[in-house]
This record gives C-alpha cells, sequence and structure tokens, in this order.
C-alpha cells in the first residue's frame, strides 16, 4: 500500500448529501457523542472538542493511553465507508470522529502513528470550513488546506498535523476520520 503525500476532493459530497450527513451525526440517538479526558505531562486535560467512534467489532484503537473499543458499523456508515474506501483504493475498518462546536474547539499538533496504524488517513470534513495544517514533506514548513463542507482529505497520519484554534466565528464542523488498524 503506497502512502500518500496529500490528496484533496474539495467536492467529495454534493452538498446535498453533505447536508444529510451533518444532520445525521448531529442527532443524539445515531452518535453517542462523549467529552475525552486524558493525561499529558502528569496532568489531566479535557479534549477541546467531543468524539465518538465506530469500525469492526472488537477492534480497539488506543491512543492517550485511552481505549477505544469498536462495537460494530451503524448500516448507513457502512454504506459511507464504502464511498470513501472507493476514492481511497484502501481499507477502513475504524472510524474516529471529531465534533468542533466552534472556532475554540480544535486538535493540537500531533501524528497518528500509535503502534497498528496503516495506511492513509481518510479525513471527511462536514459543517462550517476550518483550516487544516500539516508539515511539508520537502522543508518541514507548515503548509494548510481549508476543508469544505463535504470535502475529503486523504494523507499520511504520520506526517505531524493540526486543526488549529481560530477567532474568526466558526460554525460546527464533524470531522470522519477513517483508518485502518491492523492490531
Amino acid at each position: 500500500m503506497r502512502l500518500l503525500s496529500v490528496f484533496y476532493q474539495r467536492d467529495f459530497l454534493p452538498s446535498k448529501d453533505a447536508d444529510h450527513w451533518l444532520n445525521w451525526l448531529q442527532q443524539e440517538n445515531n452518535v453517542a457523542w462523549a467529552r475525552e479526558s486524558f493525561s499529558i505531562f502528569g496532568r489531566r486535560v479535557t479534549a477541546p472538542r467531543r468524539l465518538a467512534w465506530f469500525g469492526d467489532a472488537g477492534l480497539n484503537y488506543r491512543y492517550t493511553g485511552t481505549d477505544h473499543m469498536a462495537e460494530g458499523w451503524p448500516t448507513a456508515l457502512s454504506a459511507l465507508r464504502d464511498r470513501v474506501q472507493a476514492v481511497a483504493a484502501q481499507e477502513f475498518n475504524f472510524l474516529l470522529l471529531n465534533r468542533y462546536a466552534n472556532g475554540q474547539q480544535y486538535m493540537g499538533w500531533h501524528r497518528d502513528d500509535e503502534a497498528g496504524c496503516a495506511g492513509n488517513i481518510a479525513s471527511l470534513s462536514l459543517g462550517a470550513p476550518r483550516r487544516f495544517r500539516y508539515e511539508s514533506e520537502i522543508n518541514g514548513k507548515s503548509e494548510q488546506i481549508d476543508l469544505e463542507h463535504g470535502s475529503l482529505l486523504l494523507f499520511d497520519g504520520r506526517r505531524r498535523h493540526c486543526l488549529a484554534k481560530t477567532v474568526r466565528p466558526v460554525e460546527e464542523r464533524i470531522n470522519l476520520t477513517f483508518r485502518l488498524l491492523k492490531l
């Protein structure tokens, strides 16, 4: 499997489909959104966003010392995963969702390089546009893409990346990150 640098498809989902998925994911009876806390540099920190996850039953994605045990895929999300896999030319067995209520909620600089992570990450953006930053392979400098409603980003998660805070007024955004775990 070839790892990509960065591939961005602005119009992966037509606007009507993107609106449908955003609405579906906002319904509490479809997704069990949670606040998560983890230990960093010896202190307990609450993640500056809400999250949820799905995946092949029994699969566990562990990061920041926290287990994320999957119980299976809702039928609707399985169909969406199939669409993403077709473009990515890769299988995915886990989905981590991040829900950002506004521009003050974020994901700091990090790498998705935990044991068992394989292949590329497919990141589907729904809702308000947000700026995604990543380090260039060539010179290590920060590059950026404004992720739009219904867009799909494929990238090697081992590359440092973030979704920074912004002072601009920004409405809600939900990000679906499809992953391949080999554990």
